[in-house]
């Protein structure tokens, strides 16, 4: 009775806060996709960002608008740390009220295990939504490096081949499509809406999150600043460099493969011996 008691106080408070922040409704209609789930629940998350304890703030805060910058511009960043930081704060609300609520329509041996179960969910949609957006910059940046060696390769071919830059970096970036790509697509609207080369060149490495291709952002800049004169042997001297890392890499990931398969084969190699040791004492005995 006390555990169901308890799960009503807490869905009345759920339910109060998300009339309350009714309000931020219009924050929430733009909101689409697999990435926000039940979008109605966030207004009670919104609801308690208007009280002090409730604000994001902190490494959590500077991580989630970091990685919203990375995926949404900087632009909107805030708007959508503030949206996953309410995503956390309702389902850290609504599991647990969720819970007490069920244990009361239960048996006693249902209790700690619903209890659980409350807690559990609740921490894991924490941890979810919290690291969800962290992990598609992972994956975006993997994806960028996949591509960067082949797209450099096609650059440095157009250039030399007597295409300036500019147009050079809109044929590569409209010849595929990718996610790399996207983004120097993204760097030509720039371009083509007057941001500098130079400029729109630094936001597309920062955006890509990859040191590899935000070092060479920087050094393709700093050849366009001394002239340009050196940019076509620049860049095939880049990617001539790319592909050999890559080439180094992929070595690094199948000695990798083939010291994971160690285990696998040498249980099967002791399978084996077993069934032969197995087969030759029963034939002893009899």
């Amino acid at each position: 009775m006390i555990v169901l008691a308890v799960g009503t106080v807490l869905l009345l408070v759920f339910i109060v806060l998300l009339f309350k922040g009714s309000k931020y409704d219009y924050m929430l209609d733009p909101l689409d996709g697999d990435d926000f789930p039940l979008k109605t629940l966030y207004s009670a998350g919104l609801a308690i960002q208007d009280y002090k304890f409730g604000r994001l703030r902190g490494k959590i805060g500077d991580k989630l608008r970091l990685d919203c910058a990375l995926i949404y511009t900087k632009q909107f960043s805030e708007y959508y740390a503030r949206i996953i930081w309410a995503q956390m704060l309702s389902f850290a609300m609504f599991f647990p009220a969720a819970a007490f609520v069920a244990v009361g329509f239960l048996s006693e041996d249902m209790t700690l295990l619903c209890l659980l179960t409350g807690v559990g969910m609740c921490l894991l949609s924490a941890y979810y939504f919290y690291n969800h957006t962290g992990e598609k910059v992972k994956e975006r940046r993997e994806e960028c490096e996949k591509e960067f060696p082949n797209a450099i390769s096609k650059l440095a071919l157009i250039v030399n081949s007597g295409v300036i830059l500019h147009e050079a970096w809109e044929m590569v970036a409209y010849g595929k499509d990718a996610v790399f790509y996207d983004m120097m697509k993204k760097s030509c609207e720039e371009m083509d809406n007057g941001k500098s080369d130079i400029d729109a060149i630094h936001d597309f490495g920062v955006r890509t999150n990859s040191d590899d291709i935000k070092k060479f952002a920087s050094a393709l800049i700093q050849s366009i600043e001394r002239g340009g004169g050196d940019l076509p042997q620049f860049l095939v001297n880049q990617s001539s460099e790319l592909w050999a890392n890559r080439r180094q890499v992929m070595l690094q990931k199948g000695e990798a493969a083939s010291s994971a398969l160690l285990m696998p084969i040498a249980l099967m190699f002791f399978g084996v011996m077993m069934i032969v040791i197995a087969a030759a004492m029963q034939s002893f005995s009899l």
